[in-house]
């Protein structure tokens, strides 16, 4: 008499198997939906749940296992992802305008006008904001077409995560001077000091900047080390440096391709990753600190002597949590980007209250925050580089409102 082990299994079993991998690929391509690992953990389990239905004896025993670890991920997973929005995790699609990038990592690469959003959990919008790309692939600054530029670097901050065109840091700037003088966008979300030392030696924008920029500013802040570190999540792609006899030295990409670096993609967009480890992946350390002190060095080094620009470093104070056992203060660090031959201004904006600087439930700084940082900017240089600004009273640029980047 047959056991029930050995009847024939629907034929609806082994249609299953199919299906159930296409929910994962499906699941696997939503990156913006929160919740969305939960679904594939979920297509998992059941696809390993048919498989050993499907089977038999030992090898059944293993697909049983290892459905249980499926089911064990559903819950750990689905518990982190509802962690995650409690603390400010939020939903912000950006779409196909930031793919990756040879050079540095990632950036625009495509011409347009691109719609940005932030929702907490609770479906409240944290902010809705539209970019516009230009035709050198920068953040649009309305500004003089002509003349050497004010350019910026920097990461989100500088490029104006979270507000429109007209509320960035750089087109601040512009607008206090009347958009007379050329100014240049050159920041973009997650950068750090490695793409602006990386842009400089490689002349990524060396057409566009031209061949005698008045200035290069420089916003920072030493949540950048984890950056330079590779630590931060998104840093697979990014340029890496290293000290080599006591010199800044590029070596190829944090993560390089292959399987190691999609297995790391894969595991740091997981709501498990992002909650219970990479706080402490990112912990950093006095090397840590030291080698993004030398790339920046190394970049304002690099601005002196391939573009004959002076650098200012607008820098911004942190929490002392990120200073916990690495032996420096903010005070050390700009101390030390003075002595490397930056001109280096506290632009923390400490006395302002937090809910008027930074964009609640996101960190980014607000419009108002952009204004006061480009008033500082343009204070400190009236009063100690004057010269800088003296095209900003050209009458070629009286009027002029395109963008910054030259025809």
């Amino acid at each position: 008499m047959a056991t029930a082990d050995n009847n024939p299994r629907p034929k609806l079993a082994y249609f299953a198997i199919p299906v159930f991998i296409g929910l994962i690929a499906l699941f696997e391509s939503w990156h913006f939906v929160s919740f969305f690992r939960v679904f594939t953990f979920s297509a998992v389990a059941l696809l390993l749940a048919d498989i050993a239905w499907l089977t038999r004896g030992k090898l059944r025993d293993f697909f049983i296992i290892l459905t249980s670890l499926a089911v064990g991920l559903i819950i750990i997973e689905g518990v982190s992802d509802s962690m995650m929005h409690q603390t400010g995790g939020t939903l912000a699609p950006r779409g196909h305008w930031s793919p990756a990038e040879p050079i540095i990592g990632w950036g625009p690469q495509v011409v347009g006008r691109f719609h940005d959003y932030r929702i907490d959990s609770s479906g409240k919008t944290i902010y809705d904001a539209n970019y516009t790309i230009d035709h050198n692939l920068l953040r649009q600054t309305l500004s003089c077409k002509k003349g050497p530029p004010v350019v910026f670097f920097g990461c989100s901050f500088t490029f104006g995560d979270g507000v429109n065109d007209n509320e960035t840091l750089p087109q601040n700037f512009s607008d206090l001077l009347d958009r007379k003088l050329r100014v240049l966008n050159l920041g973009f979300t997650g950068y750090g000091p490695q793409q602006f030392l990386r842009e400089e030696e490689t002349g990524r924008f060396d057409k566009v900047i031209g061949p005698d920029p008045k200035l290069f500013v420089f916003l920072t802040a030493v949540w950048h080390a984890e950056r330079t570190a590779c630590k931060a999540y998104w840093t697979a792609r990014a340029p890496r440096y290293v000290v080599k006899d006591d010199k800044v030295v590029y070596v190829g990409e944090c993560n390089p391709r292959g399987p190691s670096r999609w297995f790391r993609d894969w595991l740091e967009n997981t709501a498990l990753y992002r909650e219970f480890v990479e706080p402490y992946r990112r912990q950093l350390t006095h090397d840590d600190i030291e080698l993004y002190i030398r790339i920046t060095d190394a970049a304002v080094q690099l601005a002196k002597t391939k573009y004959n620009a002076s650098t200012v470093i607008l820098y911004l104070r942190s929490d002392a949590s990120f200073f916990r056992g690495t032996g420096f203060t903010d005070d050390e660090i700009m101390q030390r980007l003075r002595q490397g031959g930056a001109t280096v201004i506290d632009a923390s904006l400490q006395k302002e209250p937090p809910a008027k600087i930074s964009i609640q439930g996101d960190g980014h700084p607000t419009p108002y925050a952009n204004q006061l940082r480009a008033s500082i900017l343009k204070n400190y240089l009236a009063e100690h580089a004057p010269s800088l600004l003296q095209s900003a009273s050209d009458p070629q640029c009286q009027g002029a409102t395109a963008s910054g980047s030259a025809d």
